[in-house]
């Protein structure tokens, strides 16, 4: 049987912005943990911009941390094929 692959998708209707799962995300808080890590300038798995939720899905690893969080429920986890 093949590994399910998980995507974390964002409903963008239902997002708020509140950077609630910006600051839960556990790949983002090792990033910052790094003392070279510059907030401004390097990419994070889930970040807001412009009152908007954004992933980097070469970063994120589809855990669902997020998904708990979001007090919107604009974050759910996907399998794909």
């Amino acid at each position: 049987m093949a590994k399910e692959d998980k995507r974390l998708v964002l409903a963008e209707e239902d997002c708020i912005g509140c950077g609630i799962c910006v600051t839960v995300c556990p790949t983002n808080i090792k990033q910052e943990k790094d003392i070279n890590f510059d907030v401004d300038s390097e990419p994070r798995a889930i970040a807001v911009d412009n009152g908007q939720a954004v992933i980097d899905y070469d970063l994120c690893k589809a855990c669902g941390i997020c998904t708990k969080s979001c007090p919107v429920d604009s974050l759910t986890i996907e399998v794909v094929a």
